[in-house]
């Protein structure tokens, strides 16, 4: 007979031990609550021991959680309709805050949606299709980060990053943001010829003033040079005449030659002598 009743006791024991024994991974949070409030936080994993059927364990990773956000409709400033995927990634930083505020990951997903659509809803309409897809792309994720993490600060948890999965253009918008962008392709097409041929103007002035100058100093260059080379010939024939008065009386005579004959001048020598006398002599 007490054979028959220790049996069950030791085994209820047991089972009440496995009930108050719990294991905790490296990457998991565990929060014990006793009747909706939080007794206990842990960290550290191993065996860890509550209170069976008053005690309740609930486990959150301490890893990064992936948020897919569900296809939304927002307006750009230029009244197009696009459709946006958001991908966030956050982590639990506070248990004990997010156990009050969330309770589970569904719900904190669910909370995490409406936060980022308002924010995302909030800043497209300040913004045009193209300027959230390329000019603006990384000031506007900046700053739905910025709105998500203010917004969710007392959910405790800390959202890492945001980006954008998906941008879609409704179709009925397609060929008036195509029209629009080949527009704008034009005019940056014009602005950059345009700014082109005023920089080839300005480089090929300052090269025709540059060649100019060179051609005005070489020709003032050449100018002294020559000035010089006729002083130093003039100084050399007055030492060679001065004392030869019959060289000096030949270089005047071809002096006179150079500059009253002309080709094609008919000249006529007088055989007796004068002053073309020395064209006669061999």
């Amino acid at each position: 007979m007490k054979k028959a009743i220790a049996v069950p006791v030791i085994f209820f024991l047991c089972a009440i031990l496995v009930m108050s024994l719990y294991k905790l991974y490296p990457y998991e949070i565990g929060l014990v609550t006793r009747f909706g409030v939080v007794k206990q936080v842990l960290r550290e994993p191993g065996l860890h021991i509550k209170i069976p059927f008053i005690d309740e364990l609930t486990k959150y990773s301490s890893r990064l959680y992936e948020y897919y956000s569900e296809t939304a409709s927002v307006i750009t400033s230029n009244k197009q309709t696009i459709q946006v995927d958001i991908l966030a990634t956050f982590v639990i930083t506070d248990p004990e805050k997010f156990y009050q505020t969330s309770r589970t990951i569904d719900r904190a997903l669910r909370r995490l949606d409406d936060v980022t659509y308002s924010a995302m809803l909030s800043i497209a309409g300040r913004n045009t299709f193209e300027e959230i897809i390329v000019h603006n792309r990384e000031p506007i994720l900046r700053e739905i980060l910025a709105i998500t993490r203010e917004q969710t600060a007392d959910f405790g948890v800390d959202v890492r990053t945001v980006q954008f999965k998906k941008v879609l253009l409704l179709a009925a918008n397609e060929e008036q943001v195509f029209r629009s962008m080949i527009t704008e392709r034009e005019r940056i097409s014009i602005q950059t010829r345009a700014e082109g041929e005023a920089e080839s103007n300005r480089i090929r002035s300052k090269a025709d003033w540059d060649a100019a100058a060179i051609v005005a100093d070489a020709n003032v260059r050449a100018a002294r040079i020559k000035a010089e080379g006729d002083q130093e010939a003039q100084a050399i024939i007055n030492r060679a005449t001065m004392n030869n008065t019959e060289l000096y009386t030949y270089l005047k005579q071809l002096e006179l030659y150079n500059t009253s004959i002309r080709p094609g001048t008919t000249v006529i020598i007088d055989p007796r002598g004068g002053v073309f006398r020395n064209l006669l002599e061999p």
